[in-house]
């Protein structure tokens, strides 16, 4: 006989079902009912059920692009399931995780947590999964421009796929082998690549869209214009018929490919209009206050798991420890204060002195004035950020190392100076004083690399002022290798050798 928890569970699983069957194509309805499970997992105190709840609405956030909120709940599955779950539940959650990060541009995460979900799964045995993965990892490594390493992964899948005669997996490595033979130059085998996926394609419109897109591409390169315009209709087509959420992806690449070939055909207004409605499409798929709290999110995830080892450990200190730790923690507060409180008075003063300097030089030479001005502030924000960050990360160490009641007196603290680092404001002040000076620069950098997006134009005024890797990463808030890859691309972008100086490049402009 059935009892009510029973009842409970089966209503539980038949909600989750009918959300994960309609979360690509109807997100929104899908949400509904993930949100209801859970908060039925939730009241019964059902951990396994609360979990599989939390997955499916991580799962149709990231449908909906909305990636603070996708990466809130995964990671909440995640805690479930590393106390409660099946090793292939908790790479599952990886593998979430993984392709959150993915649709950000951050690799390095994205890597991270797909290269987990790959050794669970090779631990699981269960070499279709792990061969999802191994294909994750290379889409990765085509993120990160590493073409070549990238084919070597897809190889590695089309093996298992194979074993297995898995269509969908064939089909997909083949495409991704095609992606990388264009990005490498090889668009003759590229087309082979892509006309195998369509061969063992299993139908999905999405799919279909994107090799039809790819191939479009390979055919611009090779001359082949007639047949590229067949090719983005037909993959236009397909985008159309999608429900999907995520259809945003294809149209991207749909309008970049489709303004290359109006430039070559010599129809400049089809090709700007094109390069318009990607730029839209893509500030839409990535803006920066979603990626913000992406990373804000991270950040606030990795602090809490690092506090609850450190008060675990913190729990067999003895009284006399604790006494004698808090009082070197509020010594250390103090003198760390006073010395922020200082520097920033000085920098005050120097920033001061540096300003009335370049104002005086702007009476002989007004050009050169805006240049001295936009940098001197600019190395002013760099060296505040790193203070604060510096300051911050020292305060959190003492926070952690003293007993739980000193953490939550310091807590306030610590919060309220990691407000302060928030230098977003000053960090759009800056660029507005870059775009309203240099409107010339941005004028002509437009008129000849469209397709720059506005970080990209704003990273390329920052190394026309001559500002160093270190300060653009400070200035930025992001790290020094994400501005190593930044400027990577735009150099790939520009097309200049090993040898082309990026910052006498961009100088004529």
């Amino acid at each position: 006989m059935a009892t009510e928890q029973d009842s409970v569970i089966e209503k539980i699983t038949e909600l989750n079902k009918m959300a994960k069957r309609l979360n690509r194509d109807a997100t929104n309805q899908a949400i509904a009912y993930a949100y209801k499970s859970y908060l039925l997992a939730y009241e019964n105190k059902l951990k396994p059920q609360q979990a599989s709840a939390l997955v499916i609405l991580a799962e149709g956030y990231l449908y909906n692009d909305i990636y603070d909120l996708a990466l809130e709940y995964g990671f909440n599955a995640l805690e479930i399931y590393k106390n409660d779950g099946e090793p292939e539940q908790i790479a599952e959650t990886y593998t979430l995780l993984g392709w959150t990060y993915y649709d950000v541009e951050n690799a390095e995460l994205s890597l991270k947590y797909h290269t987990l979900a790959y050794n669970l799964y090779k631990k699981a045995e269960n070499e279709q999964k792990a061969a999802v993965s191994l294909n994750a990892i290379g889409l990765i490594y085509q993120l990160k421009n590493q073409s070549k390493r990238a084919t070597e992964y897809f190889n590695r899948v089309l093996v298992l796929a194979n074993k297995y005669n898995n269509r969908t997996l064939l089909s997909a490595a083949y495409n991704n082998l095609g992606i990388s033979s264009n990005n490498m130059g090889q668009f003759r085998k590229a087309i082979e690549y892509f006309q195998l996926s369509l061969k063992y394609s299993t139908g999905q419109l999405l799919a279909l869209a994107e090799i039809h897109n790819q191939m479009a591409f390979s055919e611009v390169k090779l001359g082949q214009y007639p047949m590229a315009k067949k090719s983005l209709d037909q993959a236009l087509s397909y985008i159309d018929k999608s429900t999907s959420n995520s259809k945003k992806e294809n149209l991207l690449d749909y309008y970049r490919i489709f303004s290359q070939l109006h430039q070559l055909t010599g129809d400049y207004k089809q090709a700007y209009e094109c390069i318009q409605r990607y730029n839209t499409v893509r500030e839409e798929l990535l803006s920066k206050n979603k990626v913000n709290a992406l990373l804000t999110l991270t950040i606030k995830r990795e602090a809490q798991e690092k506090e609850r080892q450190i008060k675990a450990l913190n729990l067999e200190k003895s009284l006399k420890s604790y006494q004698r730790n808090t009082l070197a923690i509020i010594v250390v507060l103090l003198i760390i204060i006073g010395f922020l409180l200082y520097n920033k008075m000085r920098n005050r003063q120097r920033k001061n002195a540096e300003l009335a300097e370049v104002k005086e030089h702007m009476l002989s030479n007004k050009l050169e004035f805006n240049h001295v001005e936009l940098k001197n502030y600019s190395m002013y924000m760099a060296h505040k950020n790193e203070l604060i960050n510096s300051f911050i990360e020292e305060l959190t160490a003492l926070e952690k190392s003293g007993p739980e009641d000193a953490l939550q007196r310091l807590h306030k603290l610590v919060a309220k100076f990691r407000y302060d680092v928030n230098s977003e404001k000053y960090i759009e002040d800056f660029n507005l004083q870059i775009e309203t000076k240099y409107q010339d620069f941005f004028y002509n950098l437009q008129q000849k690399f469209p397709t720059l997006t506005q970080n990209e134009r704003r990273l390329c005024a920052q190394i026309r002022l001559n500002l160093s890797i270190k300060e653009i990463a400070s200035l930025n808030n992001i790290s020094v290798k994400s501005v190593e890859m930044a400027r990577y691309r735009l150099r790939k972008h520009f097309e200049l050798s090993t040898n082309d100086s990026l910052s006498d490049f961009l100088k004529p402009f």
